[in-house]
């Protein structure tokens, strides 16, 4: 990618440019905030810029939206009464001084019992969180990835291996040479409905390897409302990773 840059009133907004075969623009702001964008190949570079002047407005909301989400859902001090996300619900969280280490959802609240001698100390209490997170979430997309393999396999995509960590920028990649599926940690923070897109979207690339017209049609035919799912996440749980 190709990094370029508009001044608009004395203010610099930097974006990177691709050159694709495709016939319109595609602007994107990333989870981390930088400004990406894909043009068709013989679009003068003027053209881009102009157009990232014209949405200069909806960059910087979009830039400050995900700023304000990520200080709502991820700075988590493990306090009481802090909000908890899981599959797109809010919880409150409560600490509780216990003879094992356990975590339990009752209604509105997110239980975390940790060992009474633990109990002021935030980096173990925050360890039994994130390992009670990650073995929720390989359950939760194990299962999603197989009924949806059970729809795809006509089309020879097998079950692939599952690995779930940390990402900066992205819900979900692909690697079909190695017959895996990667998945950040936090998809499991949104709905069940955005996480189904995300395991669709993966699986997807199984068979086409791009982001080609065939490989969305092939996504619309097993999730015609694919795009309401992804607006959900570019909306409500963008600034969550």
């Amino acid at each position: 990618m190709k990094k370029e840059s508009v001044d608009i009133n004395g203010e610099k907004i930097v974006f990177f440019v691709e050159r694709k075969n495709i016939k319109n623009i595609n602007l994107k702001v990333n989870l981390d905030k930088k400004v990406t964008m894909s043009i068709p190949k013989k679009m003068e570079i003027e053209i881009a810029k102009e157009f990232v002047k014209n949405k200069a407005e909806w960059i910087k909301k979009q830039q400050n939206y995900y700023d304000s989400f990520a200080e709502k859902k991820e700075d988590i001090t493990f306090e009481n009464g802090e909000t908890v996300y899981l599959l797109g619900k809010q919880y409150k969280m409560k600490i509780i001084s216990d003879i094992k280490n356990e975590i339990l959802i009752k209604d509105k609240y997110f239980e975390i019992h940790v060992k009474e001698k633990y109990i002021e100390n935030k980096e173990y209490i925050r360890k039994v969180y994130d390992t009670w997170l990650k073995e929720y979430a390989y359950k939760v997309f194990s299962e999603l990835v197989k009924k949806y393999q059970r729809l795809l396999k006509k089309y020879n995509i097998n079950l692939p291996n599952i690995e779930i960590k940390q990402m900066k920028s992205k819900w979900g990649s692909c690697l079909p040479s190695n017959n895996k599926v990667i998945f950040n940690l936090k998809l499991i923070k949104t709905p069940i409905c955005c996480i189904e897109y995300v395991i669709l979207y993966e699986l997807a690339h199984f068979k086409y390897q791009n982001h080609s017209k065939n490989f969305y049609n092939f996504l619309t035919i097993f999730m015609p409302d694919w795009n309401a799912r992804k607006k959900i996440l570019d909306e409500e749980f963008m600034g969550v990773v």
